[in-house]
């Protein structure tokens, strides 16, 4: 992926999809999709890539889940069968 340090992670989520992009100045934008278990309303949320990572690197077994309010609100990494937590501030989107 692209992401430079100012440029945030864009998670787009959508009925069963995740769209994860990022756009720097200058170099361009890069997008993957991928399915997952999601049901609801699309939601946008951006996150600082190096803050993401330390939390996806933690998890030890298969499974991730993500517990997203909204865009501007905090949001919690789990792994099911295991004790951690991971709480990860959200950037706020421009446009």
């Amino acid at each position: 992926m692209l992401a430079q340090r100012n440029s945030p992670l864009r998670l787009r989520f959508a009925d069963g999809e995740l769209t994860v992009s990022a756009r720097t100045q200058d170099v361009g934008e890069a997008s993957e999709s991928l399915p997952v278990a999601y049901t609801g309303e699309p939601l946008e949320i951006g996150f600082n890539a190096d803050f993401l990572r330390d939390g996806l690197e933690s998890v030890t077994g298969d499974e991730l889940v993500l517990k997203l309010i909204s865009p501007l609100r905090p949001a919690v990494m789990t792994s099911p069968g295991d004790d951690f937590t991971y709480l990860i501030m959200p950037i706020r989107l421009a446009g």
